[in-house]
């Protein structure tokens, strides 16, 4: 009769499938990585080299000249001085503007009109209070006007109604202010010497003219006018000239006023028109010297030069430097490859990673290329702040938060070494981008809170100022440059942690990564799933705590992640929700659900659970770190209960009537594993096994709790549960070490307080004369 082919062994022969998939993807793993490399190498050379930028200047406006600079190639250049004379005589041939003020005669009419009604009803009123009413009025307007008269002298030229004079003060004034009143001095000294040519601009409403400064009027004179003009036109006996002077005096003043702003517009628009002069500067001219500081003719001539240099680069010329750079790249590339395997060989294993530092290394090089874009051809930003952007704060922030310090130290040393490339080969540049490198790995290790991110960039920050502070002892640059060196400095260095903060959620979304930030988060006990598992399964909840606390103290004493490892404790056994009766922590005063099933079949439900927890978590969204734990924390292990119990039953069959119903195979009661891939999983594997193990023990001392870890330890190496997780027999002696410390403290007993012999009697007299509630048991 041919024998069915148990569950567990079709289970068995796909996980070895599995297994055999995952070592042939190992084995790809070299060719994909190789093939990253690549294209990131090619990709920052295309960046490189596209757009023919020209490089900056190293030296600073004001700064002492490091070495003497002399001129190799004949070119044009800018001579700055003769195009500033050349502008200079551009913007004197530049009319002055001014504007006609038309607003006093608009004041005397409205003065006017408010006055003569009052000054004329003056006279005809007979009631005293009324009268005197009526001059303190008109000597507050008076006073308002700035007219230096009193009422009474002003009523000697107030005509008869049949005059308006009104009309004929305003008639007067009208000339002489709209031509345009100026002073005696202002024609003197042509308006401080404004007026260079004798001819002014004059924009008079929408109309502009062209006239001489000596058209316009003298104030004394045109006052003189409009006087003897008023008194021809009034009666004699109102022809007072020395009222009337007084009374046209505050509107007859000076309303030719200069248009500074109209001016100077014009002015710089006309020399925005002048070329630069251009003069040949031949090879072999000294452009600066050692020692000298730098000037603005110094900048003109250094950029000139280094823009002739490269027109003269034939098309070989500019193949062969491509071909050098790019090579020199390649080698920078490699040892950054050759430092990251030496360090940390895992890391180069998974490809994920591999596409993740992809994007952080070219990240960099995309800032700097941007940077120098607004630099030399925008010129939007200075050249002397250019060092302290370009280094790549940001990246290697990133990469260590997301995948560890060894991959902050990759990709910080490529981007230095890559970006000091693209700024001619900068040592300056390559040394500070070193220094961030260290100063952004250490500031981020352990990272559990996104303020420590703003710390990372401040540290980030002040590394740069002190490197600006050094160079500013070989370099001297001005103050203000320092100044703006060391703010630009500290600036990037916040901004860095700024932008990183904001972009690690976004690359744990798309390469499924999990930061100690998400995990402390994680951490927080009220999860939906940690509260349906303290009240559908306390055992376990319970279990899953002490476990957290003795895998994260034993992680720590190795220096594995011990926040990783308190949240995959916390999560390992959710898949027990399904079927928590099942389980012997949570199995209490009822009967034992597993002493009326077969033990392949109570293996099948307790094996079951890893795959439970799974589709939970996944229906969770919980992080891929969380599901690894859930799936390795068991392994390939044996359910040994199970299985030694088949072995009894299938010896009782033998001994009953010689003969069994089928081959026990202990395949069929291993977990589907797969077995821990790193130390963390291995860890959570041994304190699962460790706590569950000490809580059968009656007498738990130390002694007996060492053993029991010793026992439990050797039985996973014999199994070779811990062949693929990377732990050396040192690490594995501290976490022993460490479980036993720990277990002893949990399990610690109590010393029995002694019983108050008086309480007792009186308790036993008290309750002698009651009947027993409950019938004595025997034990």
């Amino acid at each position: 009769m041919k024998r069915k082919r148990s569950p567990k062994k079709v289970k068995n022969r796909v996980a070895a499938t599995k297994d055999v998939t995952a070592r042939k993807n190992r084995q790809r793993l070299p060719v994909f990585n190789l093939l990253v490399a690549v294209l990131c190498w090619l990709a920052v050379v295309v960046l490189f080299y596209s757009g023919r930028l020209v490089r900056p200047q190293k030296l600073i406006l004001g700064q002492q000249a490091p070495d003497t600079i002399v001129a190799s190639v004949d070119f044009n250049a800018e001579t700055l001085s003769a195009t500033q004379i050349k502008q200079r005589e551009q913007a004197e041939q530049v009319l002055p503007v001014f504007t006609v003020d038309h607003s006093n005669l608009e004041r005397a009419g409205q003065a006017l009109i408010k006055l003569l009604p009052r000054l004329r009803s003056l006279p005809e009123t007979e009631d005293p209070e009324r009268k005197a009413l009526i001059r303190d009025l008109i000597a507050e307007r008076l006073d308002q006007y700035a007219i230096s008269l009193t009422p009474e002298e002003l009523l000697r030229i107030i005509p008869p109604k049949d005059i308006d004079l009104k009309e004929v003060v305003t008639q007067a004034l009208t000339g002489p202010l709209d031509n345009g009143v100026v002073t005696e001095a202002d024609l003197e000294s042509k308006f401080n010497g404004i007026v260079a040519h004798g001819n002014v601009a004059v924009k008079s409403g929408k109309t502009e003219t062209i006239r001489p400064l000596d058209s316009f009027s003298l104030q004394s004179t045109a006052l003189q006018n409009a006087v003897r003009s008023i008194a021809e036109q009034l009666p004699r006996e109102y022809r007072d000239e020395e009222v009337i002077q007084t009374l046209v005096s505050p509107w007859l003043r000076a309303n030719v006023i200069y248009d500074t702003a109209e001016t100077a517009a014009r002015k710089k628009q006309a020399v925005e028109l002048i070329d630069p002069v251009i003069e040949p500067v031949a090879g072999g001219t000294v452009l600066i010297r050692d020692g000298d500081p730098v000037s603005e003719q110094t900048l003109i001539w250094l950029a000139a030069h280094e823009q002739r240099l490269n027109e003269l680069e034939t098309p070989a010329e500019r193949i062969q430097r491509l071909a050098a750079r790019g090579l020199l790249l390649l080698l920078g590339m490699g040892l950054a490859v050759a430092i990251a395997g030496i360090i940390s060989r895992p890391l180069l294993r998974s490809r994920k990673k591999a596409l993740l530092l992809l994007i952080l290394s070219f990240l960099p090089m995309l800032f700097g290329k941007l940077f120098l874009y607004l630099t030399v051809n925008l010129q939007l930003l200075s050249p002397a702040v250019i060092d302290y952007l370009v280094p790549p704060g940001i990246a290697i922030i990133l990469a260590s938060v997301l995948a560890g310090g060894t991959a902050g130290i990759l990709v910080g040393l490529w981007s230095s070494f890559a970006l000091a490339a693209l700024l001619d080969n900068s040592f300056e540049v390559f040394v500070l981008g070193l220094l961030v490198t260290v100063t952004a790995v250490y500031t981020t290790r352990d990272v559990k809170r996104r303020s420590t991110l703003l710390r990372a960039g401040l540290w980030v920050g002040a590394v740069k100022m002190l490197f600006a502070l050094v160079l500013a002892v070989l370099n001297q640059p001005s103050w203000w440059v320092l100044l703006t060196q060391l703010g630009t400095a500290l600036v990037s260095g916040l901004v860095s942690a700024l932008l990183a903060t904001l972009l690690i959620p976004v690359f744990e979304h798309l390469f499924n990564v999990t930061t100690d930030i998400s995990l402390l988060e994680l951490s927080d006990l009220s999860h939906p799933l940690l509260q349906s598992l303290a009240i559908n399964a306390p055992g376990t909840y319970h279990h899953s705590l002490m476990m957290a606390s003795l895998a994260q103290n034993a992680a720590e004493a190795i220096g594995a992640n011990g926040l990783q490892l308190r949240v995959c404790a916390y999560f390992h056994d959710i898949g027990k929700l399904v079927k928590p009766g099942f389980f012997s922590e949570n199995i209490q005063y009822t009967e034992n659900p597993h002493d009326d099933l077969a033990p392949s079949m109570s293996t099948l439900v307790i094996v079951s659970h890893i795959k439970e927890g799974v589709t939970l978590a996944k229906k969770h969204k919980l992080p891929q770190v969380v599901i690894d734990g859930i799936e390795q924390h068991q392994g390939t292990s044996l359910v040994s209960v199970f299985y030694h119990r088949a072995k009894t039953q299938q010896q009782k069959e033998l001994a009953a009537d010689g003969s069994a119903s089928s081959k026990i195979n202990d395949e069929d009661f291993r977990y589907e594993g797969p077995r821990p891939q790193n130390r963390e999983m291995a860890i959570l594997m041994l304190a699962d096994s460790c706590e569950a193990a000490s809580r059968s023990l009656d007498k738990p001392t130390p002694v007996r709790i060492s053993n029991l870890i010793s026992d439990i330890f050797d039985s996973r190496l014999r199994d070779g549960q811990l062949d693929e997780c990377n732990l050396t027999l040192a690490e594995l002696h501290t976490i022993k070490e460490s479980f036993v410390f720990s277990l002893t403290n949990m399990l610690h007993g109590r010393v029995a307080y002694p019983k108050d012999e008086n309480n007792t009697d009186k308790q036993s007299d008290r309750n002698s004369d009651k009947p027993s509630e409950t019938p004595p048991t025997d034990k």
